[in-house]
């Protein structure tokens, strides 16, 4: 009888450990381990797609679950709330660390698994898909003594990747670089790094104050979630500090709206924030089995192409990209810089949205549709990629 239990845990830790080094060699986001009425379902997000995996027998639910929460260091008797944890596992190419969370459902316990390791691989700006000009009108707003530096954009955006390029670029020798995060994902010799825990009531809001009294040049504020944290960042910006943070916003516009509908005060907003990047990722093409396409007119005149363009391309499937299409992501970028015009604008209460789009369009500033376009050009997505996600 010991010897078929340990047989059986075997089996189990041989089966999760295929599911986990088949998700790093596919370059996952998440894992999903959904409990069905005759299987354990498992899905990848790969490339922000949901991705269906060969299924896990029904008799070995309990048992990876299992597994997987006693590796998370998860209470495994707990059946009946949500937990969070993690781990890390060795890999060929070094140590694969995932964030793990659970739910109750009426099949059982479902688990998600976030891959972290691999999100900080190309830790560049230009490698995530930021123009030139971008990069180096970023970098003058980060060279800024005191002010703030908004990444915004939806949950699944790249926000956090950007975050941590843009740190990659400070002087963090001569300078006194503190961050806020939740949790750590990247570490950084030159930086100090604190990690967020509700439990303990180290909040994001609280944790700002503690730093704010370790004489700091720049902070790096993860995520901005509620009012206080905001208002704490935004008055820091204003007193001598460089600060920068993400928002979940859909586009600059909104960042403003945002702001002042949490109840900050207008002038606040207006005075402290120097810049706002807007970002969206975009699936590439498979370049084995991308397909070219003929536009008609009136996708000429959008993608403002004429007669005689090479050709533009759409996806099409295969084995190489899991039959989607597409492989691997980019980010497309929007930057507004906030001068005195743009200020004015955010301290009057009369302000419409209109009016900001106006502003936008007179500054010549391209809309994120609009770079996106300029991936569609070249081949390296589709049109209907870029409508999808702007």
């Amino acid at each position: 009888m010991p010897q078929t239990t340990t047989l059986d845990e075997q089996k189990v830790t041989q089966m999760l450990n295929g599911v986990l080094t088949a998700a790093i060699a596919k370059r996952v986001s998440d894992i999903h381990l959904e409990p069905r009425e005759r299987h354990l379902r498992v899905r990848f997000r790969i490339d922000g797609t949901l991705v269906e995996q060969p299924p896990l027998p029904k008799a070995l639910i309990t048992a990876v679950v299992g597994r997987v929460k006693v590796l998370a260091q998860l209470d495994v008797a707990e059946k009946r709330t949500p937990q969070d944890g993690g781990f890390s596992v060795n890999t060929d190419s070094g140590a694969a660390r995932f964030r793990v969370s659970t739910l109750p459902t009426d099949y059982g316990e479902k688990v998600c698994l976030r891959l972290l390791s691999q999100r900080g691989v190309h830790l560049e700006l230009g490698r995530l898909g930021m123009a030139q000009e971008v990069i180096d009108r970023l970098r003058l707003c980060l060279q800024q003594a005191n002010g703030v530096v908004l990444v915004t954009g939806p949950t699944g955006s790249g926000k956090t990747s950007t975050l941590y390029s843009m740190l990659r670029i400070l002087d963090a020798k001569t300078r006194n670089v503190v961050t806020l995060e939740d949790p750590i994902e990247i570490r950084f010799p030159d930086i100090v790094q604190t990690q967020i825990s509700t439990k303990a009531g180290y909040t994001f809001s609280s944790g700002l104050r503690a730093v704010l009294r370790q004489d700091p040049d720049i902070v790096m504020v993860g995520e901005m979630r509620d009012r206080e944290t905001a208002d704490i960042a935004l008055k820091a910006g204003l007193t001598g500090h460089l600060v920068i943070s993400s928002l979940h916003t859909n586009g600059t516009i909104d960042t403003f709206m945002r702001l002042i509908d949490m109840g900050l005060e207008r002038f606040v907003v207006a005075s402290s924030i120097r810049a706002v990047l807007c970002q969206r990722l975009i699936r590439q093409l498979c370049p084995k089995c991308k397909v070219e396409v003929t536009p008609d007119e009136n996708t000429k005149g959008e993608l403002e192409i004429e007669n005689g363009f090479p050709a533009i391309y759409e996806e099409s499937g295969c084995d190489a990209c899991d039959g989607t299409g597409f492989r691997g992501r980019i980010a497309i970028f929007e930057l507004v810089e906030v001068d005195g015009e743009l200020a004015d604008l955010v301290k009057s209460d009369r302000t419409h949205r209109s009016d900001f789009k106006e502003l936008l369009r007179r500054r010549q500033i391209d809309s994120l549709r609009v770079a996106g376009y300029a991936h569609v050009r070249a081949g390296t997505t589709s049109l209907k990629e870029i409508v999808r996600v702007t």
